[in-house]
């Protein structure tokens, strides 16, 4: 179901987004000079829940980009090298000096996992997060980690066009 905008009388809309990845992942925020625009979820059991939420600029104390940090990138990948390095490690072991009358499988899931710890810290860089100051809460969205250049620069620039947007709406925005 697309996100839909009933504007108030007067209301111009400056910019609409809307992002659907992968895994239910959704993404949708609206700009106007009378409000901010952003995806919530319904506690129901419809099959799409998502409705914009309507944020009056006075409440929007700030709009700002910022960078992730990538320690929690690095401790994950450097977790999941060492979970499949010892998987694999094991696998190979009773691969090779098999107890009599044991069946061995070897599977790729051990050695994916660590070609994924060593891939993730590279797809994960210049990730930013794209958070809402209010003063009731935040709302933040991290893009979904992607594989492919297209989804990544999709969502960096989804993300400077609403910045951009705010600032013509005049609402206060910081890039970190």
């Amino acid at each position: 179901m697309p996100f839909i905008i009933n504007p108030e009388p007067g209301e111009e809309v400056y910019l609409q987004r809307e992002f659907r990845g992968s895994h239910d992942h959704v993404f949708a925020m609206a700009v106007s000079n009378q409000a901010l625009y952003v995806s919530a979820q319904k506690l129901a059991l419809k099959r799409d829940p998502w409705y914009f939420k309507r944020v009056p600029l006075i409440e929007v104390e700030e709009v700002r980009l910022v960078k992730q940090r990538s320690i929690y990138t690095f401790l994950l990948s450097l977790l999941m090298i060492l979970f499949g390095g010892v998987l694999s490690f094991l696998m190979m072991w009773h691969a090779l000096y098999p107890m009599p009358g044991v069946v061995i499988h070897v599977s790729g899931w051990p050695f994916a996992i660590v070609v994924a710890g060593i891939v993730i810290p590279f797809i994960a860089r210049g990730r930013k997060t794209l958070v809402v100051r209010m003063p009731k809460g935040r709302f933040k969205w991290k893009p979904q980690l992607a594989v492919d250049r297209k989804t990544r620069e999709l969502c960096a620039r989804t993300q400077n066009e609403l910045i951009e947007a705010c600032r013509k709406a005049g609402v206060r925005t910081v890039e970190l």
